[in-house]
């Protein structure tokens, strides 16, 4: 009766944690995109101009806590890239990216889940554009720089890993290209490194990417994972942050 008895608590026990466990809201899978010190930008002189499609192009974030999570966007404020055309007068796609600058307005991060709240939303977005966060008034821009932009070749390795990737909101399934780029928020400067869906097409560039990055690396410190006192109460801030980029280009010529 006694070994009954304890074997019933365990399995109580277990079910509880259980529980816990499946309301804790995780970070979500993505790629995780390779930090490293920043690295020099080479500027290509052949190309044509395009510039980016601010009304059009976006960048979303998702960050998450143990009791839920929160996901909005930010703008970007302008943008240029320099597009090379393998066969212009046969349209057929193939293309090299030389440069690539752009400028994100950081004074225009949104949250997308607490429109039903507008208190509580408020409070939100001047939080994140407060120095916890993003200092805005100090760093109302940051900015990327591309480094490099390599195709991914197609093998049985690549080909495995395409398949084998999870279909997911967070990621970008079968990607096209390897993206490196120098990422400066709130005057610090690392290069990030991630995979990303690109594609052009009648005078029209297209990119998407969605990647984690750990926050922590900028500085952005507030109740991070390695806080004790939010640790112990669990009211930290998980320190990885989902990003997605969607661009649109087009030739400059075009927008003026």
């Amino acid at each position: 009766m006694t070994n009954i008895l304890k074997i019933t608590q365990l399995l109580a026990i277990y079910t509880v944690l259980l529980l816990f466990m499946s309301h804790c809201v995780q970070e979500p899978r993505s790629d995780e995109a390779i930090i490293s010190e920043a690295m020099p930008v080479q500027e290509i002189n052949e190309g044509v101009t395009y510039r980016i499609d601010t009304v059009n192009s976006i960048i979303t974030w998702v960050g998450t806590k143990p009791t839920g999570r929160h996901n909005g966007l930010i703008k970007i404020k302008s943008g240029t890239i320099t597009i090379k055309e393998e066969d212009p007068e046969n349209n057929t796609g193939e293309f090299e990216l030389n440069n690539a600058s752009i400028v994100i307005d950081m004074e225009s991060v949104e949250v997308l889940d607490l429109k039903d709240d507008p208190l509580q939303l408020e409070k939100l977005e001047n939080h994140l554009r407060s120095e916890d966060f993003f200092d805005t008034e100090a760093f109302p821009e940051a900015s990327f720089e591309l480094v490099s932009f390599d195709p991914i070749e197609l093998d049985s390795t690549t080909m495995e890993e395409s398949k084998n990737r999870e279909e997911s909101k967070y990621s970008i399934i079968d990607p096209t290209h390897t993206l490196s780029g120098n990422l400066t928020i709130k005057g610090k400067s690392f290069n990030v490194k991630f995979p990303v869906k690109a594609d052009f097409r009648n005078l029209k560039f297209e990119a998407s990417a969605k990647f984690n990055i750990d926050r922590t690396v900028w500085g952005i410190n507030y109740k991070n994972e390695n806080d004790p006192v939010a640790r112990t109460t669990d009211s930290f801030i998980h320190n990885i942050v989902n990003v997605g980029i969607d661009i649109i280009a087009r030739p400059e010529s075009s927008m003026e």
